[in-house]
């Protein structure tokens, strides 16, 4: 007999309890975990019949209709139906055929229990639509409900274990299109509008369902006898041809590859999607109308290997959520992780073929740790499962732990059981749970038949636990031969560590290596096979790519690396090392000084596509915040000619694009910044390497912060190049934070303090990156106490990457005490402070509270 989880047993007591004594449900703001159990344990058969009447104005409001059905069990309680909006928006209600008595109290819409009927129910509401999660702009709007926010659009049961059919019908400027998660049905005129009707879904959570209408173009592709379209607003006919091909190949292959692999046929009607300019995610998977990220996916004729990855891995991380997420959707969003676990790592194992020259252990590798490492390094770090007790706060669940730790411990669990296993494990979940709900408990039971392994509490270790094993390894020697080779491991406060994992302990020299499994499952251990041995020039004990912790240096390691690194032929163990170096700069091991050069020494020698892109983008946040602003001068203009004459040398076009970048980021000398304003203007090439409309804009805005005495002429002469609309709306709004002016930029930072002025997110994250330019580090200063102060409101008003891309912005040019004083301030000032909120702040913050 399986045992329950403590919590579990108290909620059923608890909706026992309600049911059985009548004792009325709290009314509270948000979803509590006590009134979505008890609504799961009542309702079924639910329906949404919904209209909404868009005008062409987006100031205008939107009238909609909802009409709900479903069956009750009891008729015991009050029902609440979530609405975070004004009640004011609520024009009227009928229940069951008659006007409702309703009240609207803390964000619910409340439907008296005497209007209520064991059996089926009906309840119909006009009302407006709130706009919060519409992102509405001048010609289209899109709606993005995850995780809980279908709730400020529309009155519905917001709980993802509560699916429902949806009926769908848009009415629409005539001008516009339409779309949603079910097939048109039909499409009527109406003088000057179009009306919509939408074929009833599948069983959806109410946070995958999805329209969108505004102006777009279309292109569809056919697989199979089903045709896919995809709408956009690019206008640049080139970089639509050089992309739309592959972007359905890439659709198709994953597509071909998911219904294999799970035995199960794509499971709902169709797949649209919607390529969308300064989308706030890389994408999102709604049935039937997938949201992607404009930038993500029409790429430069020139883009880098790493870019055609990152698309090719975007593409197959949403189509795999159409079976793991969407066909089968975690009970409640403390397991969000349990979608994206299989998002991120099927999509690994999806783009391999597509990538046939590329080493695959690297690109996983390279794609989860250093992201993982960047939470798990930090006093925020929080574990892969995580308590949430209300949909509210079920933002502050997203980040780099769910996204990246998560795929490292599955592919651990896959080398547990094995590949076939796991295969035929996760056909059997998404057969038995098929449009419906389950928990990682409901899989580890499947998989647990397949295994010896206890994976109840390996999942304790790796699953339920934050942090990561920091591991240090002893050498005793005598004559240049090891006598002793101790491996220790602890948590970050030195207590011993109960990780359980398998080492590939790497003994380098300068003409060879030594490689020693090892099963690492004690605090202490002593490998016996390392006796006898050489004292090694190096070691590597996650040789193999499986072990997660940080790896603490010893002195030969860490000077070996740092000059000889190009000496590590194999190019996994030589990524692993780059990634160990840098995580000892974090951890303080290492002085950034050094690691900028050790870098700048290897980008002539670095060959392998994946390893100088991560190496280049450890050189550029080294150089930014590890180095003082007298260092960076000293050093700047050698760094400088270094990245210009690679550039000029370079062959491969993916390598140039990366160097320019870094270039174009760290440059400060008077004269390569004329050099690059020559480039900028056309009037000087680099080898054979142009500069797209993207890269000229990045280019333009980072002239305009280097050099002040330019920048309104850059600015403006950079709106003016650009053709694409939306981009050159970005450009306009983002401009007074490049202003030389600090008066601008102040009234700028200002303007943001109003949610109306934060309304497209990607915008305001890079125009907060600007004003919090390293430059500027001393102004922006005075910025953060306000940052921090309006982080509560942004998290209750914006989308889920919103509140960790406010501060990650607001920190990103920081490196100085006094940002950390003002951060520890703000935390000791507010000792009641949601611990959601401080683990973000904790964990975009750490590099300044390091310093005291």
């Amino acid at each position: 007999m399986k045992k329950l989880h403590y919590l579990s047993v108290l909620i059923c007591f608890f909706v026992i309890a309600c049911t059985s004594t009548k004792q009325p449900l709290p009314v509270e703001p948000g979803v509590a975990k006590t009134l979505a159990d008890y609504r799961k344990a009542n309702i079924s058969n639910l329906e949404y019949q919904l209209q909404f009447d868009i005008p062409e104005e987006r100031k205008e409001t939107i009238p909609a209709k909802n009409k709900i059905t479903f069956t009750l069990k009891s008729a015991d309680q009050d029902l609440q139906i979530d609405f975070r909006e004004e009640a004011s928006l609520i024009k009227s209600v009928i229940s069951n055929g008659n006007e409702s008595a309703y009240l609207f109290e803390s964000e619910h819409l409340i439907i008296p229990k005497s209007e209520l009927k064991v059996g089926l129910n009906t309840i119909e509401i006009d009302f407006v639509a709130g706009n919060t999660s519409l992102n509405r702009n001048d010609e289209f709007l899109y709606t993005l409900f995850v995780p809980d926010r279908a709730r400020t659009a529309f009155p519905c049961f917001d709980q993802p274990n509560l699916k429902a059919k949806f009926q769908l019908e848009l009415i629409v400027p005539k001008t516009w299109k339409a779309m949603g998660n079910g097939k048109i049905e039909s499409v009527k005129e109406e003088a000057n509008k179009s009306r919509y009707s939408f074929l009833t879904t599948k069983e959806l959570p109410t946070y995958l369902f999805s329209f969108v209408a505004g102006k777009f173009e279309t292109v569809t592709r056919e697989r199979n006898g089903h045709k896919h379209t995809m709408y956009h607003r690019e206008t640049d006919p080139e970089k639509l041809a050089n992309n739309t091909d592959a972007i359905f190949k890439l659709l198709f292959q994953s597509l071909d590859w998911l219904e294999e692999y799970t035995d199960v046929p794509y499971p709902f009607a169709k797949y649209d999607f919607i390529v969308i300019p300064s989308f706030q995610y890389g994408g999102m998977e709604h049935t039937g109308a997938t949201l992607y990220n404009a930038s993500k996916m029409f790429l430069d004729k020139d883009a880098t290997k790493s870019s055609l990855l990152s698309r090719a891995n975007l593409i197959a991380h949403e189509t795999s959520h159409m079976w793991f997420g969407d066909l089968v959707t975690m009970k409640w969003f403390d397991q969000v992780w349990l979608k994206e676990v299989f998002a991120n790592f099927l999509a690994d194992k999806i783009t391999n073929p597509s990538f046939p020259e590329m080493n695959h252990k690297l690109k996983f590798e390279m794609a989860h740790f250093p992201s993982s490492y960047s939470i798990d390094r930090t006093s925020g770090a929080n574990p892969i499962n995580q308590v949430l007790p209300n949909l509210k706060d079920a933002g502050t669940v997203y980040g780099s732990i769910i996204y990246h730790k998560s795929p490292i411990v599955m592919d651990m669990l896959e080398k547990i059981i094995g590949k076939d296993a796991l295969k035929e494990g996760l056909q059997t979940y998404l057969k038995t749970y098929a449009y419906g709900n389950a928990s990682w408990e409901d899989l580890i039971a499947i998989l647990d038949e397949k295994t010896p392994v206890n994976l109840r509490e390996w999942s304790k270790v790796w699953v339920d636990k934050a942090g990561r094993a920091q591991v240090k390894v002893d050498i005793l020697s005598e004559n240049n031969e090891i006598t002793e080779l101790k491996l220790t491991q602890t948590d970050v406060n030195g207590v011993d560590g109960a990780w359980n994992q398998d080492l590939n302990l790497i003994l380098g020299y300068a003409d060879t290596t030594i490689s020693l499994p090892v099963k690492f499952d004690q605090a202490q251990i002593i490998v016996p096979e390392a006796k006898g041995k050489k004292v090694p020039d190096f070691i590597i004990p996650n040789g193999s790519g499986n072990a997660y912790g940080f790896f603490k240096m010893d002195e030969k390691t860490k000077q070996f690396l740092l000059t000889h690194i190009d000496q590590v032929k194999d190019d996994l163990q030589r990524g692993i090392a780059w990634i160990n170096l840098y995580e000892n700069l974090r951890e303080g091991e290492i002085e950034g000084k050094d690691f900028v050069l050790a870098v700048e020494q290897q980008i002539s020698k670095e060959k392998n596509t994946l390893i100088l892109a991560r190496m280049l983008s450890y050189m550029k946040s080294a150089y930014w915040l590890n180095i003082s602003a007298a260092d960076r001068k000293k050093l700047g203009s050698h760094l400088e000619e270094t990245l210009w004459i690679q550039l000029n040398r370079e062959k491969d076009m993916g390598h140039k694009s990366s160097l320019f970048t870094t270039l174009s980021s760290m440059t400060e000398s008077k004269e390569r910044l004329e050099q690059l304003y020559q480039v900028w203007k056309d009037e000087i090439a680099i080898g054979g390497f142009t500069l797209s409309e993207t890269k000229a804009t990045a280019l333009a805005c980072n002239l305009a912060i280097k050099m002040p005495e330019k920048a309104n002429e850059i600015v403006e002469t950079q709106i003016e190049r650009i053709k694409n609309p939306d981009s050159k709306k970005k450009m306009q709004f983002v401009a007074p934070a490049l202003s030389p002016d600090p008066q601008i930029r102040n009234a700028f930072f200002a303007s943001l303090l109003k949610a109306e002025n934060r309304e497209t997110e990607r915008w305001v994250l890079d125009a907060l990156r600007y004003l919090h330019h390293p430059l500027r580090e001393k102004e922006a200063l005075t910025y953060l106490p306000q940052n921090l102060e309006l982080l509560k409101e942004i998290q209750v008003t914006r989308d889920i990457f919103f509140p960790f891309g406010w501060l990650s912005s607001s920190y990103s040019g920081h490196q100085s005490k006094e940002a950390g004083d003002i951060t520890r301030k703000f935390l000791e000032e507010r000792p009641d402070y949601p611990e959601n909120l401080k683990l973000k702040i904790l964990q975009t913050a750490d590099l300044v509270l390091r310093k005291k």
